[in-house]
């Protein structure tokens, strides 16, 4: 059996999406996450990388964008982003819509205040998702 998938999405795919990615796949065991950006961005930021990496976290290689995925191939999405451009994706599929402040290019110490609420955002959705 294929494992259900989740997208997490924010603008860039160079922070939160990469985190709540990284997370989610550390702690789920019948789901899956990806994640993509609103726009294309070349690379993950690099506190991010470094800070996930600390934590025993893999961060992906290279951002995404929402362009490069089909949004009908996940069975839940996720916006991670406080921006008003990143609320609206044309899907059918069921979406949740969580205000995390962006990171991107921000010190270690404004890293982990936004990874301590992914990370509860993300452990109480695997609960709920993979509860028997």
């Amino acid at each position: 059996m294929d494992k259900m998938k989740v997208l997490f999405v924010c603008i860039r795919n160079t922070a939160r999406s990469v985190i709540a990615e990284a997370i989610f796949n550390s702690v789920a065991k019948i789901w899956k996450a990806e994640s993509a950006g609103i726009e294309k961005a070349e690379r993950v930021d690099e506190n991010v990388a470094e800070f996930l990496r600390r934590r025993g976290l893999k961060p992906k290689d290279k951002p995404r964008s929402i362009e490069e995925v089909n949004l009908e191939d996940y069975d839940l999405i996720v916006t991670v982003c406080e921006e008003s451009s990143c609320v609206v994706l044309p899907t059918s599929k069921k979406m949740i819509h969580w205000h995390i402040e962006d990171v991107a290019g921000k010190d270690f110490a404004t890293i982990e205040k936004a990874f301590n609420e992914i990370k509860k955002k993300v452990e109480e959705l695997v609960r709920e998702l993979e509860r028997s």
